[in-house]
C-alpha cells in the first residue's frame, strides 16, 4: 500500500514537471536559421545547416543549385533542462545539415528553407554563397575543417560495398550469346540508387534482358562475410569481332544508410528523456562504386569443315518445315512454312536458300517473330511463310531445306534439314501451258510468236505534230523542274536525319504520351509497380528527348541546370523534380508508403503538358 501512495506521488510530480517544462518551451520565441560559408572553392565541399529551437511537423527542403548534394539532409536534435529555483528551462535545438559540393563558379544563391510549427510557416533567409575557381582554403573557408569530423567524412569501406561484373563465358566464339551481370553486393542498408553511367560495349550486340520492378535481394558469402545481393541490370551480349574486347565499367550512384560516428554530446538522464532521437545516430550519404572492367576474349569459329551455306548463326536451334497443301489445283495457293526456333541471336536469322521449279510462282516470305528475353538470354522463334502458286499441273518437287549453324555446345557446325517436299496439281500440263502463255521446255510463246494487235487505235490531225507543241515544251523542262524539287526535299531530308537533337525534341512528347497511357493502363489494373516505373520513365525521357541530355548524363543537377538555361520558371522547375523525387521514393519505399497513383500521375502529366507549353512559348518568342 505504501508503495502504490509513493508511487502515484511520483508520477503526480513527473506529470507537473512535464507540464511545467513543456509551458517553457512554448514560451521561448521561435527561430529559424541556416548557415554556410559566403564562398568556397569549386571542388571544395562545405556544409549548410538549417537550426531551428522549436521540435518541428515537418520540414520542407530548398531547391539547392549549382551544388552536388553529398549527403543529406541529415536530422540531429538536442534538448537541455535546467531547474533552478523552481523554475524549469527546456532549450530544444533541431538541426539538418546538408554536405554540399561546388561545382560551378559564380555567385549561387540557396532559397530558403521552410518548417511548420504548431500550425505556423517559419522560413529562413537567402543565403548567397560565391564560388571561385580556385580551390584552396581560405580565411573564411572553416568548412573544411568541420568536414574531419569522423561525423562527416565516413563513407563505406570498399569490402562494405561494392559491384561485381560477371560473364557468364569469358572465351566465348564470335556471334556466341553471352550473359553480362552486374550484382551490388552490400553489408549496409541502400535506400536508393541510380545507373549513372552505361558501358558502351563496343564491338557487342546487345540487349537488355534486367527483370522489371525491384531487383530480388539473397545472401552471400565472399570471403567469408556474408553479403546482400541483389543484380541490378542483366544484358546479353553477341561478339561481332574476334579477339579481345573491353567492357568498361558501370558506374552507379548510391543513397545508402550509415551509423554516424560523431560521439554524442554527454548529458542527463532528463537529456535523454526528452530529447532522444532514434535517428540522431544514423545519416544517409551518396556514395559512388562502379564495377570491375570485363574483358571477353572472343575466339574465332572454325575454318574446318564451315559448310558453304553458313550464314554466321551460332547457338542452338531446331528447324521444321511444313507444306499446307500436297494436293491442290492449278493456280490455287499452297503455303509452305519454315520455323527454326532455339538459343541465340535469332534478330540475324535469314530464310534458307530454297530452289523452287520454274512453273511453280513463290512470292517474297512473311516472317513472323516470337522473341523472347529472360534471365537466360534470348530465345524463341521465327517463320518464314512462303507463299506457292502452280501455274501448270503435275507433280512439282520442292528439294530438300538446310539451315547451318555453329554449336558452341558441340564445337561444330549442324545442318538442319526439313524434306524434300511434293505437291500434286491437278490440271493438264499442256493446256495450262498454253493457257498461261508456256511452251514445252519452259519457253514462253512472246517470245517467239507475237500477238495481233487487238486494242484500239489512237489517231492524230494530218499537220498538227506534238514536236515543239505546248506540251512538249512542258514535259521537255518538267524532268529538270522536279530533279531541282527532289534535290531539295532530299537535302530537306538529309538535313532531318543529321539533326538528330530535333529528332529527339520532335518525339519527346509522343514518347511520354505513350508512357504516360502505359502508367494508366497500370492504374486501372492497381499495379503499383509497373505504374510508378512508367511515370519516372515517361519524366526521365521526356526531359532527356527535350532538353537533349545523354542518357548517360541524366542527373538532378544537370536537368536542374538545363532548366535555368531554358528560363524554365523556378517553380514549373521545382514541380518537375518533385515529380522525380516522389516517384523514386513509391518505387523503392516499403509497402503502404507510396504515394497516391492517381494524383501522381495528374501531377506528372500537368507537369509535363505546362513544360512543354512554357518551352514552345520560348521558342516561338525567340523565332
Amino acid at each position: 500500500m505504501v508503495n502504490h501512495i509513493i508511487m502515484g506521488k511520483l508520477s503526480l510530480h513527473i506529470l507537473v514537471f512535464l507540464f511545467m517544462a513543456s509551458l517553457a518551451c512554448h514560451a521561448e520565441e521561435v527561430t529559424f536559421s541556416a548557415s554556410a560559408p559566403s564562398s568556397v572553392g569549386v571542388g571544395e565541399r562545405f556544409r549548410l545547416t538549417f537550426t531551428l529551437n522549436a521540435r518541428p511537423d515537418h520540414f520542407d527542403a530548398p531547391v539547392i543549385d549549382g551544388f552536388r548534394v553529398i549527403s543529406g539532409p541529415s536530422q540531429s536534435s538536442s534538448t537541455s533542462t535546467q531547474i533552478i529555483n523552481n523554475q524549469v528551462t527546456t532549450t530544444v535545438s533541431f538541426s539538418y545539415t546538408y554536405v554540399l559540393e561546388a561545382r560551378e563558379e559564380g555567385d549561387h544563391l540557396i532559397q530558403p528553407a521552410t518548417v511548420h510549427v504548431d500550425g505556423k510557416d517559419y522560413s529562413t533567409e537567402t543565403i548567397r554563397i560565391t564560388v571561385d575557381a580556385s580551390a584552396g582554403p581560405g580565411p573564411q573557408r572553416t568548412p573544411s575543417k568541420s568536414l574531419e569530423e569522423p561525423g562527416e567524412r565516413d563513407k563505406p569501406a570498399a569490402e562494405d560495398i561494392f559491384i561485381r561484373a560477371i560473364a557468364s563465358n569469358a572465351n566465348p566464339y564470335r556471334g556466341e550469346q553471352c550473359i553480362i551481370s552486374y550484382k551490388l553486393y552490400t553489408r549496409l542498408p541502400v535506400t536508393n540508387y541510380s545507373i549513372e553511367r552505361l558501358p558502351g560495349f563496343q564491338g557487342l550486340w546487345s540487349e537488355n534482358i534486367t527483370r522489371s520492378g525491384q531487383p530480388g535481394v539473397y545472401s552471400e558469402v565472399v570471403n567469408g562475410i556474408s553479403y546482400n545481393v541483389a543484380e541490378i541490370r542483366r544484358v546479353a551480349v553477341f561478339p561481332q569481332r574476334t579477339g579481345k574486347i573491353r567492357i568498361d565499367p558501370m558506374e552507379v550512384e548510391l543513397a545508402v544508410r550509415m551509423r554516424a560516428t560523431r560521439p554524442q554530446r554527454p548529458g542527463s538522464l532528463f537529456d535523454e528523456f526528452f530529447g532522444g532521437s532514434p535517428f540522431d545516430r544514423f545519416q544517409t550519404v551518396s556514395h559512388h562504386v562502379q564495377s570491375n572492367v570485363l574483358t571477353l576474349n572472343v575466339l574465332p569459329l572454325p575454318e574446318q569443315n564451315r559448310p558453304d551455306n553458313f550464314s554466321g548463326i551460332v547457338g542452338t536451334f531446331n528447324m521444321e518445315a511444313r507444306l499446307s497443301h500436297k494436293e491442290l489445283a492449278v493456280n490455287d495457293a499452297a503455303n509452305l512454312v519454315i520455323t527454326i526456333d532455339g538459343r541465340g541471336n535469332l534478330n540475324m536469322v535469314e530464310p534458307p536458300e530454297l530452289q523452287f521449279p520454274q512453273h511453280l510462282d513463290v512470292f517474297d516470305p512473311q516472317r513472323s517473330d516470337n522473341i523472347r528475353t529472360g534471365s537466360d538470354g534470348i530465345s524463341g522463334n521465327r517463320e518464314f511463310d512462303h507463299v506457292i502458286i502452280p501455274r501448270s499441273g503435275g507433280k512439282a518437287e520442292i528439294p530438300s531445306i538446310r539451315f547451318t549453324y555453329f554449336d558452341p555446345n558441340l564445337e561444330e557446325y549442324v545442318i538442319r534439314t526439313a524434306g524434300p517436299f511434293e505437291l500434286y496439281v491437278d490440271g493438264d500440263h499442256l493446256a495450262d501451258n498454253a493457257r498461261h502463255g508456256m511452251l514445252a521446255g519452259d519457253r514462253y510463246m512472246a517470245d517467239d510468236i507475237r500477238f495481233i494487235h487487238t486494242h484500239s487505235v489512237s489517231w492524230q490531225p494530218a499537220g498538227k505534230l506534238f514536236f515543239k507543241s505546248t506540251p512538249f515544251y512542258i514535259l521537255l523542262g518538267a524532268p529538270a523542274v522536279l530533279l531541282l524539287l527532289f534535290l531539295v526535299i532530299w537535302k530537306r531530308h538529309q538535313h532531318m536525319i543529321e539533326d538528330k537533337a530535333g529528332l529527339r525534341i520532335r518525339r519527346a512528347r509522343k514518347v511520354a504520351s505513350r508512357r504516360l497511357k502505359s502508367a494508366a493502363a497500370s492504374l486501372k489494373q492497381g499495379k503499383k509497380e509497373p505504374f510508378f516505373d512508367e511515370i519516372f520513365k515517361a519524366l526521365w525521357g521526356y526531359v532527356s528527348d527535350r532538353l537533349n541530355i545523354p542518357v548517360s548524363q541524366l542527373s538532378k543537377e544537370n536537368v536542374a541546370a538545363a532548366f535555368r538555361s531554358k528560363q524554365v520558371p523556378d517553380s514549373l522547375a521545382k514541380s518537375f523534380l518533385d515529380g522525380l523525387q516522389e516517384c523514386e521514393f513509391a518505387r523503392f519505399a516499403p509497402k503502404g508508403m507510396e504515394s497516391p497513383m492517381e494524383e501522381t500521375y495528374n501531377k506528372a502529366m500537368d507537369t509535363i503538358v505546362t513544360l512543354e507549353n512554357e518551352l514552345r512559348n520560348q521558342q516561338r518568342t525567340k523565332s
